[in-house]
Protein backbone atom coordinates (compact mmCIF):
# COMPACT_ATOMS: atom_id res chain seq x y z
CA UNK A 1 0.00 0.00 0.00
CA UNK A 2 2.81 2.38 0.70
CA UNK A 3 3.90 2.12 -3.00
CA UNK A 4 0.69 3.68 -4.36
CA UNK A 5 0.81 6.93 -2.43
CA UNK A 6 4.12 8.21 -3.88
CA UNK A 7 2.96 7.24 -7.38
CA UNK A 8 -0.29 9.14 -6.98
CA UNK A 9 1.56 12.12 -5.57
CA UNK A 10 4.00 12.16 -8.52
CA UNK A 11 1.14 11.94 -11.03
CA UNK A 12 -0.66 14.78 -9.25
CA UNK A 13 2.50 16.88 -9.41
CA UNK A 14 2.87 16.34 -13.17
CA UNK A 15 -0.83 16.93 -13.75
CA UNK A 16 -0.63 20.19 -11.80
CA UNK A 17 2.43 21.25 -13.75
CA UNK A 18 0.75 20.48 -17.09
CA UNK A 19 -2.34 22.41 -15.99
CA UNK A 20 -0.24 25.46 -15.06
CA UNK A 21 1.62 25.40 -18.41
CA UNK A 22 -1.65 25.01 -20.31
CA UNK A 23 -3.21 27.90 -18.39
CA UNK A 24 -0.16 30.12 -19.02
CA UNK A 25 -0.24 29.23 -22.73
CA UNK A 26 -3.93 30.18 -22.96
CA UNK A 27 -3.28 33.47 -21.17
CA UNK A 28 -0.43 34.33 -23.55
CA UNK A 29 -2.51 33.41 -26.60
CA UNK A 30 -5.41 35.55 -25.32
CA UNK A 31 -3.02 38.44 -24.79
CA UNK A 32 -1.63 38.04 -28.33
CA UNK A 33 -5.17 37.96 -29.72
CA UNK A 34 -6.06 41.14 -27.86
CA UNK A 35 -2.98 42.91 -29.21
CA UNK A 36 -3.75 41.74 -32.73
CA UNK A 37 -7.34 42.95 -32.42
CA UNK A 38 -6.14 46.32 -31.11
CA UNK A 39 -3.71 46.74 -34.02
CA UNK A 40 -6.41 45.75 -36.50
CA UNK A 41 -8.76 48.33 -34.97
CA UNK A 42 -6.06 51.01 -35.20
CA UNK A 43 -5.50 50.15 -38.86
CA UNK A 44 -9.24 50.33 -39.52
CA UNK A 45 -9.40 53.74 -37.86
CA UNK A 46 -6.48 54.98 -39.95
CA UNK A 47 -8.12 53.67 -43.11
CA UNK A 48 -11.39 55.34 -42.13
CA UNK A 49 -9.60 58.64 -41.52
CA UNK A 50 -7.95 58.50 -44.94
CA UNK A 51 -11.27 57.71 -46.62
CA UNK A 52 -13.01 60.53 -44.77
CA UNK A 53 -10.31 63.02 -45.77
CA UNK A 54 -10.59 61.95 -49.41
CA UNK A 55 -14.39 62.24 -49.26
CA UNK A 56 -14.20 65.74 -47.78
CA UNK A 57 -11.69 66.79 -50.42
CA UNK A 58 -13.87 65.46 -53.23
CA UNK A 59 -17.02 66.95 -51.69
CA UNK A 60 -15.37 70.37 -51.64
CA UNK A 61 -14.54 70.06 -55.33
CA UNK A 62 -18.08 68.94 -56.09
CA UNK A 63 -19.55 71.88 -54.17
CA UNK A 64 -17.27 74.32 -56.00
CA UNK A 65 -18.34 72.89 -59.33
CA UNK A 66 -22.03 72.98 -58.34
CA UNK A 67 -21.67 76.59 -57.16
CA UNK A 68 -20.11 77.60 -60.47
CA UNK A 69 -22.86 75.89 -62.44
CA UNK A 70 -25.54 77.51 -60.29
CA UNK A 71 -23.96 80.92 -60.75
CA UNK A 72 -23.75 80.29 -64.47
CA UNK A 73 -27.42 79.28 -64.61
CA UNK A 74 -28.58 82.29 -62.60
CA UNK A 75 -26.37 85.06 -63.92
CA UNK A 76 -25.21 83.80 -67.28
CA UNK A 77 -21.51 83.22 -67.76
CA UNK A 78 -19.66 82.63 -64.51
CA UNK A 79 -17.28 85.26 -63.23
CA UNK A 80 -13.64 84.28 -63.61
CA UNK A 81 -11.73 83.07 -60.57
CA UNK A 82 -8.33 84.26 -59.44
CA UNK A 83 -7.00 80.96 -60.72
CA UNK A 84 -8.05 81.59 -64.31
CA UNK A 85 -7.60 85.13 -65.57
CA UNK A 86 -10.20 86.44 -68.03
CA UNK A 87 -9.74 85.27 -71.59
CA UNK A 88 -9.48 88.86 -72.89
CA UNK A 89 -6.32 89.43 -70.85
CA UNK A 90 -4.72 86.24 -72.18
CA UNK A 91 -2.44 86.81 -75.12
CA UNK A 92 -3.86 85.01 -78.11
CA UNK A 93 -1.60 82.58 -79.90
CA UNK A 94 -1.13 83.05 -83.58
CA UNK A 95 -1.17 80.21 -86.05
CA UNK A 96 1.24 79.91 -88.96
CA UNK A 97 -1.11 81.99 -91.09
CA UNK A 98 -1.02 84.85 -88.61
CA UNK A 99 -4.64 84.45 -87.42
CA UNK A 100 -5.48 84.61 -83.75
CA UNK A 101 -6.18 81.17 -82.31
CA UNK A 102 -9.00 80.76 -79.75
CA UNK A 103 -8.67 78.93 -76.43
CA UNK A 104 -8.15 75.17 -76.56
CA UNK A 105 -11.66 73.60 -76.58
CA UNK A 106 -10.34 70.46 -74.89
CA UNK A 107 -8.43 72.21 -72.10
CA UNK A 108 -11.12 71.39 -69.50
CA UNK A 109 -11.20 67.75 -70.55
CA UNK A 110 -7.42 67.54 -70.39
CA UNK A 111 -7.39 69.14 -66.95
CA UNK A 112 -10.12 66.78 -65.71
CA UNK A 113 -8.21 63.80 -67.07
CA UNK A 114 -4.98 64.95 -65.40
CA UNK A 115 -6.82 65.48 -62.10
CA UNK A 116 -8.42 62.03 -62.36
CA UNK A 117 -5.02 60.43 -63.01
CA UNK A 118 -3.55 62.26 -60.03
CA UNK A 119 -6.41 61.08 -57.77
CA UNK A 120 -5.97 57.51 -59.01
CA UNK A 121 -2.23 57.73 -58.31
CA UNK A 122 -2.88 59.06 -54.78
CA UNK A 123 -5.48 56.36 -54.12
CA UNK A 124 -3.09 53.64 -55.29
CA UNK A 125 -0.34 55.03 -53.05
CA UNK A 126 -2.70 55.15 -50.07
CA UNK A 127 -3.92 51.63 -50.80
CA UNK A 128 -0.35 50.35 -51.03
CA UNK A 129 0.52 52.07 -47.75
CA UNK A 130 -2.51 50.45 -46.05
CA UNK A 131 -1.61 47.04 -47.48
CA UNK A 132 2.01 47.42 -46.34
CA UNK A 133 0.90 48.44 -42.85
CA UNK A 134 -1.50 45.50 -42.68
CA UNK A 135 1.20 43.07 -43.83
CA UNK A 136 3.67 44.52 -41.32
CA UNK A 137 1.15 44.15 -38.49
CA UNK A 138 0.41 40.58 -39.49
CA UNK A 139 4.13 39.78 -39.56
CA UNK A 140 4.58 41.35 -36.12
CA UNK A 141 1.66 39.39 -34.69
CA UNK A 142 2.89 36.15 -36.27
CA UNK A 143 6.41 36.75 -34.94
CA UNK A 144 5.08 37.54 -31.49
CA UNK A 145 2.87 34.46 -31.49
CA UNK A 146 5.79 32.30 -32.61
CA UNK A 147 7.94 33.73 -29.82
CA UNK A 148 5.23 33.03 -27.26
CA UNK A 149 4.82 29.47 -28.50
CA UNK A 150 8.58 28.98 -28.36
CA UNK A 151 8.63 30.41 -24.84
CA UNK A 152 5.86 28.07 -23.74
CA UNK A 153 7.51 25.03 -25.28
CA UNK A 154 10.83 26.01 -23.73
CA UNK A 155 9.42 26.06 -20.20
Amino acid sequence: MSGTAPYAWRMGFWKGLVDKVTQKKEELEDEAKKRAAKKAAEMAIDTGKAAAKAAVKNAGKTLDYAGKKLEEALFGEATPDEESPPSSSKPRKKTEKGEAKGPDPFAKLKADEAARKERDKEEKAASKARDDACAKTEREVDDELAALKKKIRGQ
